[in-house]
Formats: C-alpha cells, structure tokens, sequence
C-alpha cells in the first residue's frame, strides 16, 4: 500500500505537479457571479406536466427586489473603490430575472450596463445582489421579471 503512495507522489513531482493554490492562499482569484446569466431570446419549453398555471404575484416580486437596493448601492460604492473616483456612475441598469417557481431563489439575472459604466466586477456584483432577494414560489412555469433602475442616483444635501 505504502509504494503506491510514494510512487503517485514520486511521479507528482516528476511531472511537476503543483497544488491548485499556492499554500496559504484562499479563495478565487477570478471575479465570478454565483448565479448564472440566460439568453432572454432563448425558446422556451414548456412540460406542461412539470408545471401548474399560476402566475407570480407581481407586487410581491417588486417586494423582493426592492429590498436589494442597499446591496445594488455597496455594489456601485466598491466600484468607485476600485476606479478610485468618487464620481457618479452614469446611465441606468436593465436587469431580468429568470424566476424558478419551485425555489425562493431564481434560476438566472442578467444585467445590462449603459456605456461609462461598464465592469465585469460591477455587473456580476448587481447580479448576485439582485439573486440573492427572495422571490415568492408558485405554482406555474417559469417567467422571465425585469427591472430598470438608475445605477447611481447620488444624493442631495438638504440644508434646513
């Protein structure tokens, strides 16, 4: 048993194996969404045997979304961290959800960046934010919800 041991590491080190991260060294390196992204064009197929007819209750899914607006904001402020500029971000967020009707959470977001404030790290950042609210369940297949919203809207001084 034991020569088995010492040949695989022999030929481990033969061969120049290294392990996948460097000792000491934790987490990814690559900045990555958790949640998966979905072609909106994509045909959909329905098993109508999978599924009821119910449709999600609208207000509630607004609900759910809006009670990410603090997470969207830590997302535009570590994006400004990372440019180094405190200045506004421009334009607006396009984003679409891919409900699953059997799970709180859905199946895939996509968001879309106006141009000035384009970023992976951003993008992926709003679209975890925005998967990480709790959607209702129901009964029915799944639907595609999508949402607009100014990505820094900035604040105003109010002097009394």
């Amino acid at each position: 048993m034991w020569i088995f041991v010492v040949a695989g590491m022999m030929t481990a080190t033969a061969c120049g194996w290294k392990p996948a991260e460097p000792a000491g060294e934790r987490g990814r390196k690559a900045s990555m969404a958790s949640i998966a992204s979905f072609d909106p064009n994509e045909d959909i197929q329905f098993d109508l045997e999978a599924y009821g007819s119910d449709r999600p209750d609208q207000y509630a899914i607004e609900q759910a979304f809006a009670t990410r607006y603090g997470a969207f904001d830590d997302c535009v402020a570590a994006e400004k961290k990372r440019r180094h500029k405190d200045a506004q971000l421009p334009g607006d967020v396009a984003m679409a959800i891919k409900l699953n009707p059997k799970s709180n959470k859905p199946f895939a977001v996509n968001a879309e960046l106006d141009p000035g404030a384009e970023s992976k790290k951003l993008n992926d950042c709003l679209r975890d934010a925005a998967a990480a609210a709790t959607y209702p369940e129901y009964d029915g297949p799944p639907v595609q919800v999508k949402f607009s919203f100014e990505l820094d809207p900035g604040s105003v001084e109010v002097e009394e």
